[in-house]
């Protein structure tokens, strides 16, 4: 599965967003932080899903906008 990723700073913070899981985000002080807080978020998500998708593995982030500024 790939998302599409928003990266943006909020004030002190970098938040990561995926249009895929409007309710899911991270945030944290570094870009890889933030997309790391993401990924559990939506792992989370998936895992409550009575769905049949498997949470973490396929799972691809593809950063389409990254005004973070807070590198790696």
């Amino acid at each position: 599965m790939r998302c599409a990723v928003t990266v943006n700073r909020e004030g002190e913070s970098v938040v990561a967003r995926c249009r895929e899981f409007p309710g899911c985000e991270g945030r944290a002080a570094t870009t890889s932080e933030a997309l790391a807080r993401l990924r559990q978020a939506v792992v989370f998500w998936l895992e409550a899903c009575p769905c049949d998708q498997t949470a973490d593995f396929g799972l691809v982030f593809d950063v389409v906008e990254d005004a973070g500024g807070r590198g790696p």
